[in-house]
């Protein structure tokens, strides 16, 4: 059974190009999903393909939910026309834990590039955990201070497609955190950004352990047209 949820929008909710954040997404993604019936529990992984860019207007986005056959949470965040037709913004898949196992993950000594960054309260879901959206967006706080030192000249880009994994909770503490970065697959016009979001002194731990990781397809996109172009 498809859920559809109608998720309104926030003048807040847009960056620098007029158009939705990336991790507003993931904020409209969890809107919906609580409103489900059924809680499927905590997150394990989230994959989001970005479609089309959303831009601000008073009337709600919609956000259609299912769950498949193996309980993962597929979801669109989408409007339907008078037409019958349909514009997707953003498509996604969210897993969830199915056990209680927290896997202990070392930093990967490849990504060489550290960025610290820092939990604030509003980051903390109700359990005192920083939640999904909140580790979303310091992976893009810390993305941006990688790309700002990686090139000479900042040219028009977009985030194409990000994948996380969320290994074991982690809150606002005394610890103290860094995302680690490096570069995964070049093509043609758009990378990939690999991360992990380490942990410097995790309670119960004998060194620094990863508490989540992503990969993210950042396109190049002409300032015009802003439709893929090749890299310089």
């Amino acid at each position: 059974m498809r859920h559809t949820f109608a998720c309104p929008l926030r003048w807040a909710d847009m960056d620098a190009l007029g158009h939705v954040n990336n991790v507003v997404y993931v904020d409209y993604l969890r809107e919906a999903r609580l409103a489900l019936t059924t809680a499927p529990g905590r997150v394990l992984a989230l994959e989001i393909d970005y479609e089309a860019p959303l831009v601000f207007r008073p009337e709600p986005v919609l956000v259609e939910s299912r769950i498949d056959g193996d309980g993962v949470l597929v979801q669109e965040i989408a409007d339907r026309q008078e037409d019958g037709g349909r514009t997707v913004y953003a498509k996604a898949r969210t897993t969830f834990v199915r056990d209680s196992v927290v896997p202990r993950v070392r930093p990967d000594p490849a990504l060489a590039a550290h960025v610290p960054v820092t939990v604030r309260a509003r980051d903390l879901g109700s359990d005192g955990d920083v939640d999904e959206v909140a580790t979303l967006e310091l992976f893009q706080e810390s993305r941006i201070v990688f790309l700002q030192g990686l090139v000479a000249r900042q040219e028009p880009r977009v985030v194409r497609r990000t994948a996380v994994t969320y290994l074991r909770p982690y809150g606002r503490g005394a610890a103290a955190y860094a995302v680690h970065h490096g570069i995964g697959r070049v093509g043609r016009s758009s990378f990939e950004i690999r991360a992990e979001l380490v942990d410097d002194g995790a309670e119960g731990t004998d060194g620094p352990v990863v508490v989540a990781s992503s990969r993210t397809v950042i396109v190049a996109v002409d300032a015009q047209s802003r439709r893929p172009r090749p890299r310089t």
